[in-house]
């Protein structure tokens, strides 16, 4: 199986910052766009988004991004199938919320090339580094 090309991972770079760009601009329609039309998200604590109207319509839900950065840690895949994995931290405010969250973790995308070209998210999760309240272990 041959791996990505120079060019694919390139792409794949491309369209990552084009939808850390949308995400901090919050530009909800943007962000949707970067997931194929049968795209997943996977939050962590809810149910997965399934389609781009779908995870849309759950970033409306945000009023503000204050900031979001990715640090793509690793980048590998073959024949139109790649996957991205690295760290996140966000700022962001959720309508109703009286202050900002802030979170950081992990998270895994997986890309594909589509018919027209260009590089897609398929499946994307990711969980929190931050320890819950309920988080028993001796601080």
């Amino acid at each position: 199986m041959a791996s990505l090309s120079v060019d694919d991972r390139d792409a794949i770079e491309r369209a990552a910052d084009a939808y850390v760009t949308a995400m901090n601009s919050a530009d909800w329609k943007r962000v949707a766009r970067s997931f194929s039309d049968d795209g997943v998200r996977i939050p962590p604590n809810e149910e997965p988004h399934q389609g781009r109207e779908a995870i849309e319509r759950w970033l409306t839900g945000i009023e503000k991004v204050d900031s979001y950065e990715l640090i793509r840690d690793r980048i590998d895949g073959a024949e139109g199938i790649a996957y991205v994995r690295g760290r996140y931290a966000i700022t962001l405010r959720p309508f109703g919320a009286p202050l900002p969250l802030s979170d950081q973790g992990d998270f895994l995308e997986i890309w594909r090339k589509e018919s027209d070209g260009a590089w897609r998210i398929i499946e994307a999760m990711w969980n929190t580094r931050l320890p819950t309240l309920a988080d028993p272990s001796p601080g």
